[in-house]
Order: C-alpha cells, then sequence, then structure tokens
C-alpha cells in the first residue's frame, strides 16, 4: 500500500505501482474531486490497513493521513517518533551516550546564552525538510548571523510547506558531526532483517554548505558505507522493533565512527531522488520494498562499471521567493550537463525545486563544477519584482 504526493513524483514509481498492482491513495483529490469523495477514499483506503501490512509514502506530508486515519497504528508510532529529530536523538543517546544535543523553543533560541553552546554546532528544525533551515555555526561570533538566516528561512517556507513537512516551533542544536556524509535507503523485513537498497554519498561546495544539490554513488561508495550501515541497522533495530518499514536514512562516517544525522520514515530519497539506484545499478526500491527482495551488492560490484552516478537536485535559491519567478530555462541548464541520464522538470506549488537530473560522469570533476554553478542565471523573474522584494 502507498500514500502518494502527486506534486513531485516518479516515473519509476508510477509504473511499479501499476505493474506490482499496489493500493494507492493519493494525498490531495484530483482536480475537481470533492472533499467528502476525498475522505472516503482515504477511509475505504485505510479500512484494507492493518500494522502488518507493508505502507510506504513518497512524501513526508503523507504522514498526516496516517496519523488521521491510523493513529494506534504502530507505523505510525514508528514514524512520529523517527521524523522529530528532537526525540530521535534522545532515542539515539542509548547508542552515543556523549553526543551533545538540545531541544528549544523558537523564542528560547534566541534568548540562549551562547557560553552554554559547545560550538561547532548544527542548528535545525526539529521537524524538518531537505536544508530548509539547517546551518552550522563554528563559534559564538556566527550565532546572531546563523539565527538571522533561520528565520528567514522560515518565513519563506511557511507557505510552501505543510506544517508536518516543516515545524517552526521547535529547533534542535546539536554537535556538528565530523566525516563525510551518505544518504542510505533501505527497510527492516516482515522479521525485521535490514535490507539496503540504495547508497549514496553527498558532496558539499564548503564547510558551511547544507544544500542537497549533489549525490553520487559508485563501486567506492558501495565499498565504503555498506558494512557500517548493516551494522547501524542491526543497532537500531534493538532500540525500536522495526518491521515492514522503509527508511532513508542519513549518516556521516569519520573513521571508524557512524552517526546518524536523521532517520526519515516510511520514504526513500526524497522527490525521487532515490532513483538513481536504478539508473547506477538497477535497484528498483519500490519492486524491492513491496516484494521483499534485496539487491544482490556482490553481483552489482561486480558487473557495475567505474563511472560516477550522481543525481543534481536544482532548486530556486534561497534570496527569492517563489513568487516572483516567472520561468526557468530548462534547455539552458542542460546543456551545463555532459552525460543527462534522466532530466525531470518539477513543477510544484509548494516546493523549491525546479529540476532533478540524473547523469554519469568519469569521475566528480563535473560534480563539482555543477556544485558552484549560480542558478540565478536559468530563472526569470517577473519584471520588476526583485527591486521590490530588496526595497522591503
Amino acid at each position: 500500500m502507498i500514500i502518494i504526493n502527486e506534486q513531485i513524483i516518479s516515473p519509476l514509481l508510477i509504473d511499479t505501482l501499476k505493474n506490482l498492482e499496489i493500493p494507492v491513495l493519493k494525498e490531495e483529490p484530483h482536480e475537481g474531486a470533492s472533499v467528502e469523495l476525498s475522505a472516503l477514499q482515504a477511509k475505504a483506503f485505510f479500512d484494507m490497513f492493518d500494522q502488518h501490512q507493508k505502507l510506504l509514502t513518497n512524501s513526508e506530508s503523507c504522514l498526516s493521513l496516517l496519523e488521521l486515519h491510523k493513529p494506534e497504528s504502530e507505523q505510525n508510532r514508528w514514524s512520529k517518533l523517527l521524523k522529530d529529530k528532537g526525540k530521535l536523538r534522545s532515542l539515539l543517546s542509548r547508542m552515543y551516550p556523549d553526543y551533545f544535543y538540545k531541544v528549544v523553543s523558537i523564542s528560547e533560541l534566541f534568548d540562549i546564552n551562547v557560553d552554554d553552546i559547545p560550538f561547532p554546532v548544527v542548528i535545525k528544525p526539529t521537524l524538518g525538510y531537505s536544508s530548509v533551515g539547517v546551518y552550522k555555526v563554528k563559534n559564538a561570533g556566527e550565532w546572531e548571523q546563523a539565527l538571522h538566516k533561520l528565520n528567514v528561512d522560515f518565513i519563506l517556507s511557511k507557505d510552501l510547506y505543510n506544517q508536518n513537512v516543516i515545524n517552526v516551533n521547535h529547533v534542535l542544536i546539536e554537535e556538528w558531526i565530523q566525516g563525510e556524509e551518505y544518504a542510505v535507503d533501505g527497510y527492516f523485513d516482515n522479521k525485521g532483517n535490514p535490507v539496503i537498497l540504495n547508497m549514496f554519498k553527498r558532496l558539499f561546495k564548503d564547510e558551511y554548505d547544507t544544500s542537497d544539490r549533489i549525490y553520487f554513488t559508485s563501486k567506492q561508495v558501495i565499498t565504503e558505507i555498506y558494512e557500517d550501515i548493516l551494522s547501524f541497522m542491526l543497532k537500531l533495530k534493538e532500540l525500536v522493533p522495526l518491521k515492514n518499514y522503509p527508511v532513508h536514512f542519513e549518516v556521516k562516517k569519520h573513521r571508524d565512527r557512524l552517526v546518524p544525522i536523521e532517520i526519515n520514515p516510511l520514504r526513500f530519497a526524497g522527490a525521487g531522488t532515490t532513483d538513481l539506484g536504478f539508473h547506477a545499478y538497477g535497484s528498483n526500491v519500490y519492486e524491492h520494498y513491496f516484494l521483499g527482495t534485496s539487491p544482490d551488492w556482490d553481483a552489482i560490484l561486480k558487473e557495475m562499471d567505474d563511472a560516477v552516478y550522481s543525481f543534481c537536485c536544482a532548486e530556486v535559491p534561497l534570496d527569492l521567493s517563489m513568487s516572483i519567478v516567472e520561468k526557468v530555462n530548462h534547455n539552458e541548464f542542460q546543456k551545463q550537463i555532459n552525460h543527462i541520464l534522466e532530466y525531470r522538470e518539477i513543477h510544484a506549488a509548494n516546493d523549491r525545486t525546479f529540476a532533478i537530473v540524473f547523469f554519469k560522469s568519469l569521475d566528480l570533476q563535473e560534480n563539482d563544477r555543477l556544485l558552484h554553478l549560480d542558478l540565478n542565471q536559468f530563472i526569470t523573474v517577473k519584471e520588476g519584482k526583485v527591486l521590490q522584494e530588496r526595497e522591503i
């Protein structure tokens, strides 16, 4: 069973749901459909559902339907625990007792004594999405500027995201985790055994970058992180007895230490970016999850070439309000990428993403260039709106 948000949806997901005849509930009704009809569809969907069934979403906004219709289900209780970054840190403190974190209300954040903060730290909303409101603060001198940027992010995102996706009421302050960052898709099967479906590595342009612009995978990436992720998932199931449950992990690894950044419930990498694994090594995560199968990683490593497979998540820069964007020049943007595997134009009313590009390269040079590329040059704003915005 799956709950989908149609704002940004993967073509591979659509085809898989049709082929496997998976029951689907759409978060929003079709244009012209009544609210009553949507409610009846939701009731019929959840009447078929029990906590031993496999459930997936393609967006965290869909979790609100689970909370509404099956609040006492294990899937809902696990999702609320994992989604809230403050509650997750409390849970993981059993595995990482020396890890610093603190949850404060938004009002408390602006009154906090900086002498009590063990810099460097990261600040982020306890309920968040993508890199919105996520800032690294190296020292006390950067604190006020970070709070200002955080406040601006909250204002700009207020009308874009559901409060179940981004909630500005509470903020997590946590230690800055050293190491390289990875994103992993997987699930726990009907016996609670961990299954790894995808392994990506995140690329940053500098030490302050928190964007989701570039992720990549390769034989080297898989070799670097597989055993560590498997070990972590085995430890996690001792804390939370997850079964028939999909997850998207973000972790950092420094030498032999792996620390989770967040664990996203009931979904894989957002906005269909999980499909990078399909392009790189043929992993259809949706099919694996619903059929209860696993990629043959030994065979994958033998058959993969030495190329780097990446996705670029291109977003309207945060310094531009979405209301002043007139159009995006997709043709010119595509010319910036040499070996495109798939280009998806994104037209979502509540997301800053305007394109997701899957591509292949010989090394990381193209990734580094795209990471530093100014995307403003591909965006046309409404005449006179930039000046008005700056004056405000």
